[in-house]
């Protein structure tokens, strides 16, 4: 790469920070839009245009060989390939560091509201000590109790203060406010898995290999006994038997990888349906001390724990969504196959 077109990839990089850094993000797509603008993808695409002019100049010239053409065709198949795989791969990185800003934001506010439960046991814990209905111990309790609420609502505080600088950071969008992953993007359907396995011939890694074969079987081809050795001959069918091996073994880790992918795909599926389930007993929970409390069958202060369960079933759910959508944003990452519906931002 000269000088100048590595000055220029900079310039581009830090033009585009500089424009995002008074725009705004509340949403995952809009996130995921700016995909295309970060560095690794800008650098990839100037290296598929720079394959193209180099491809354009090989056919061009009247004395290029049959290898250079080959390569040359290569080299710009490989080199939108990893663009392809820079721009997923730029998905799953906003996405993780979006999803990490948003559970925070929501383990902050349960820590909020487990600190004002503690401050309320506390006050409660005071007023049954003074009618002896409690001992200092148990107000000593109360106090160790709320101090450990506030701590935790620190760390989470700081946290989410973190989180949201670190998508900042990475991505030159502002944060105002957080939105959950839409039902849409959580319903992305899987293509079969033949059907991926059939598309990893484009991923960069089995690319490569699949490149070394077509090479070593050309540079055979060009080789004749009337005027090579018979044990150059040789040396370049060894060559050729090599490179088919290693994309033998190419693809099979590939396709091992793929299952696993796919795998973890369908956990977070059915952990996520595990906590949808989690969420609607404390719903169900949560209206029927509601409806306690009004008759006056329970005190306020027990209608506040179950509105704190409430609230962690809640995040419990949030974070399986989350990690539903890291599960198919890093199959579709790791396996270089785009999957309809998390490709178009």
């Amino acid at each position: 790469m000269t000088p100048i077109r590595l000055q220029l990839r900079v310039v581009l990089a830090l033009a585009i920070m500089t424009s995002l850094g008074s725009t705004l993000a509340q949403t995952l797509p809009e996130a995921l839009a700016r995909a295309s603008e970060r560095s690794g993808v800008i650098s990839a695409n100037l290296d598929l245009e720079d394959a193209l002019a180099a491809q354009r100049r090989t056919e061009a010239d009247p004395v290029a060989l049959r290898l250079d053409l080959v390569q040359a065709e290569q080299a710009t198949e490989l080199a939108r390939a990893e663009a392809q795989s820079a721009r997923l791969a730029a998905y799953e990185e906003i996405a993780s560091a979006y999803l990490q800003a948003l559970e925070a934001d929501a383990q902050a506010d349960l820590a909020q509201q487990a600190a004002g439960l503690a401050a309320q046991a506390l006050e409660i814990t005071g007023i049954r000590r003074d009618r002896g209905a409690a001992t200092e111990l148990d107000v000593r309790d109360a106090e160790n109790d709320l101090a450990s609420a506030e701590s935790d609502l620190a760390a989470a505080q700081q946290g989410a203060m973190l989180a949201r600088e670190a998508f900042s950071s990475l991505t030159g969008l502002s944060v105002v406010s957080l939105t959950p992953v839409s039902a849409e993007l959580l319903a992305t359907e899987l293509p079969d898995t033949e059907e991926v396995a059939a598309r990893l011939a484009t991923a960069p890694t089995l690319l490569q290999a699949t490149h070394g074969v077509e090479l070593s079987a050309v540079a055979l081809d060009l080789l004749d006994p009337s005027y090579a050795a018979a044990r150059d001959i040789e040396a370049a069918e060894t060559r050729l038997a090599q490179a088919e091996n290693g994309l033998a073994e190419a693809r099979r880790g590939l396709e091992l990888n793929l299952q696993s992918l796919v795998d973890s795909v369908h956990n977070a599926r059915e952990r996520l349906s595990v906590a949808e389930d989690a969420l609607a007993n404390a719903l169900e929970r949560d209206d029927v001390d509601a409806s306690r409390l009004a008759a006056g069958l329970i005190a306020e202060i027990a209608y506040a724990q179950t509105r704190l369960a409430t609230r962690q079933a809640e995040l419990a759910l949030l974070q399986a969504q989350n990690n539903l959508l890291r599960a198919l944003l890093s199959l579709q990452s790791n396996s270089g196959v785009a999957i309809e519906g998390l490709d178009a931002f």
